[in-house]
């Protein structure tokens, strides 16, 4: 059994401050504050995890897997009530940002339940992963814009949200890896378990031999 770290990685100049509030000297708030922020993000890990994992157990290339999510965010999917509701759920944080608030709330609400929601930007960039692999996303026009962005977050004038900058930069995105690690393993009397190495959000259940 083999795992794949593909865990998102801090910017290599972030300060060690960064999730404290300069105007008040205490922690912002985890939600929605610091997770509506361009200073928590960290470098993406999921396609480089996508590629290394379909390079090593895989049967079919990254350009051919997503074409299936390709499909779906061109033509759009019709929108039901879990939906709609997650939408509003988040409705504040996405209110916060000029791109995401276009996207998911046109006209200042969720998306109604039987309409169509399409990703275009979305699809855009699958395309991009499709001819160029995960080069695509590292490194280029597209790390320029994901760093960019970062570091000067789309702000809605009307949010009250603080929606501090980030650290990330390109040469955060080119020095990105997934690393194969091997898994965690302990053993009682009656399982022997095994999960991810940490940091990880999840593990695997206990496999009982």
């Amino acid at each position: 059994m083999g795992t794949i770290d593909g865990r998102e990685t801090a910017p290599a100049a972030i300060p060690k401050d960064a999730f404290i509030d300069k105007t008040t000297g205490q922690p912002y708030r985890f939600t929605p504050e610091l997770v509506t922020s361009g200073v928590a993000v960290g470098v993406p890990g999921t396609p480089a995890t996508w590629e290394r994992a379909l390079d090593r157990w895989g049967s079919m290339r990254l350009r051919d897997a997503l074409k299936p999510a390709i499909k779906v965010a061109t033509r759009g999917f019709v929108v039901d009530k879990t939906f709609r509701q997650q939408t509003l759920d988040n409705k504040l944080r996405f209110g916060a940002f000029t791109s995401t608030s276009s996207l998911f709330l046109p006209g200042g609400d969720a998306p109604a339940v039987g309409s169509v929601f399409k990703n275009h930007d979305l699809a855009e960039t699958y395309r991009l992963l499709a001819r160029k692999g995960t080069d695509g996303f590292y490194y280029g026009p597209l790390a320029a814009e994901i760093a960019a962005t970062v570091q000067a977050p789309p702000k809605t004038a009307r949010t009250k949200l603080p929606v501090p900058a980030g650290h990330l930069t390109t040469a955060d995105l080119a020095a990105y890896r997934a690393l194969d690690q091997e898994p965690t393993k302990w053993t009682t009397a009656a399982w022997r378990s095994t999960a991810w190495r940490p940091p990880a959000a999840a593990a695997l259940p206990p496999a009982r031999h």
